[in-house]
């Protein structure tokens, strides 16, 4: 009897040690070339509507790829503004986050502390992350730290306006340059149109304004202080809006047009122009060699993008699109979370899953390298490029078999960037706002009451903004200019 039970426990303990090893073979071929297999990484991007209807497929798409070239799958989730915010402030656990100059603030969040500081890991852990994004990880440094991953997309600011080609040249005869001298240089291409069509308003605008009318300043505070690009100062000087005076006479040029009748009188108050495709003139913010704005199947009319100021570079622009890793993951977490990045960042095919879908599904690969996207595509999964990785790693869009895009495109824009671009006098300088908040906070709410009819021509710029600039100065504003001076000396005397 004493005999079996020992033999009973003997076979327990062997197959203990036989499941042990077992179990320790599996982690071995487990995690071997990739790594631990572990939970997937939660990241959290934008998403004004929510999530396209083939997301999950093509997530999981991904995840195969990723599961066995790194070890690492994501669950990647399409949340709106509000959603975001909340769980930032609730401190509700996240791997990764979109962040940026408009969008989930990178520098106010870095500064409190929220983001995983990667300065010394990006290096150490994923070199070819580190060398594929360059010098732009100067917007993401904070107090000399790297706190977020800079997603490399258009970095710099071109501003261009669309026009309806058919109609300009076709039927007026009025060439079309791949330039304008300024912004008020499409004014005859108004003025054509409004005399052939006086009951329309040529010029597309609603309350936003103009996209990109401010890009050629550095925006400090939502806005209410700028910088212009270029000044004779060795340092930069900040200014109030109403003494920089190209862009007083950018909101009397606006109202111009308004008292014209080249601005719909309700501009002020439209959401959205984009029912209405037949408006000729519309702004735009891209880079040379974009063909979003051109498809004629979907304006009914050739489109000619002449631009008219830029590129602009800031620290604002750069932060157009970044990744933040929670400051309360773990060492190998975040690991895994650059990691990640890093193969979106250097494998083009796998960028694409999540750029595009997939592949016979969602969109084809052309000849010349660049992809169509097929109406599946269109229908189940469009998304802004920026929202799930680096631009300029995934294969550039046609509109068309005859409407090809430019498959080297990136490369000649950041190309344009060295030989073209206007560089702020102040890039790598960030405004810590909270020395200042409750001022910021009331002069935001000011200028909301005025900005909308500013921006749009609605109201005259020279009778609204005296009346705005009182109520700001009773409500701190030069205080808040003078703290922002403050900091920019002290940036550059650092």
């Amino acid at each position: 009897m004493n005999i079996k039970k020992r033999s009973r426990g003997k076979n327990i303990i062997r197959g203990v040690l036989s499941l042990c090893i077992l179990l320790a073979l599996g982690t071995v071929f487990t995690g071997c070339g990739q790594g631990k297999q572990s939970d997937p990484l939660r990241w959290v991007t934008y998403s004004a509507s929510g999530p396209p209807l083939d997301a999950k497929e093509v997530i999981a798409a991904a995840n195969d790829v990723s599961r066995e070239k790194i070890g690492v799958t994501v669950d990647l989730e399409f949340q709106p503004t509000e959603k975001i915010n909340l769980m930032m402030a609730s401190g509700e656990y996240y791997d990764m986050v979109i962040t940026s100059s408009w969008l989930n603030p990178f520098d106010k969040n870095a500064e409190k502390g929220m983001y995983y500081d990667i300065t010394d890991l990006v290096q150490s852990e994923t070199p070819a992350l580190y060398e594929s994004i360059g010098k732009y990880w100067d917007c993401a440094r904070v107090n000399g730290r790297i706190m977020g991953i800079p997603i490399l997309k258009d970095m710099g600011a071109e501003q261009m306006y669309r026009l309806n080609a058919d109609y300009f040249e076709g039927q007026k005869g009025m060439a079309i340059p791949e330039r304008l001298d300024g912004f008020e240089a499409v004014e005859p291409y108004l003025k054509a149109y409004k005399e052939d069509h006086p009951d329309k308003y040529p010029l597309a605008m609603e309350k936003g304004g103009p996209a990109g009318y401010m890009n050629f300043l550095e925006r400090i505070a939502g806005g209410i202080i700028v910088i212009p690009y270029e000044q004779d100062s060795d340092i930069p000087q900040a200014e109030a809006i109403w003494d920089c005076e190209e862009l007083m006479d950018r909101f009397r040029t606006l109202h111009r047009w308004y008292e014209a009748g080249y601005i719909h009188p309700d501009a002020a108050t439209i959401d959205s122009t984009a029912s209405d495709r037949s408006i000729p003139v519309r702004f735009g913010v891209a880079w040379k060699g974009y063909l979003g704005y051109s498809d004629p199947d979907y304006w009914g009319f050739h489109v000619k993008t002449p631009s008219y100021e830029g590129p602009f570079l800031s620290r604002q622009s750069e932060q157009g699109s970044m990744i933040g890793i929670s400051a309360a993951c773990s060492r190998e977490r975040a690991i895994e979370c650059l990691k990640y990045i890093e193969l979106l960042s250097t494998d083009r095919k796998f960028r694409d899953i999540l750029a595009y879908g997939i592949e016979g599904k969602h969109f084809n690969y052309l000849e010349n390298g660049t992809v169509l996207t097929t109406q599946a595509g269109v229908d189940r999964y469009t998304v802004n490029l920026y929202l799930t990785g680096p631009v300029v790693n995934a294969s550039v869009a046609s509109i068309s078999r005859d409407i090809l895009g430019d498959p080297d495109q990136w490369e000649k824009v950041y190309e344009g960037y060295e030989t073209e671009g206007i560089y702020s006098q102040t890039r790598g300088f960030y405004y810590d706002t909270t020395r200042k908040e409750q001022i910021i906070t009331a002069l935001q709410a000011i200028y909301n009451d005025y900005s909308a009819e500013l921006r749009t021509g609605t109201s005259d710029p020279d009778v609204v903004i005296p009346k705005m600039r009182k109520r700001m100065e009773a409500a701190g504003f030069d205080e808040l200019l003078a703290d922002v001076q403050e900091q920019i000396d002290a940036w550059f005397e650092e």
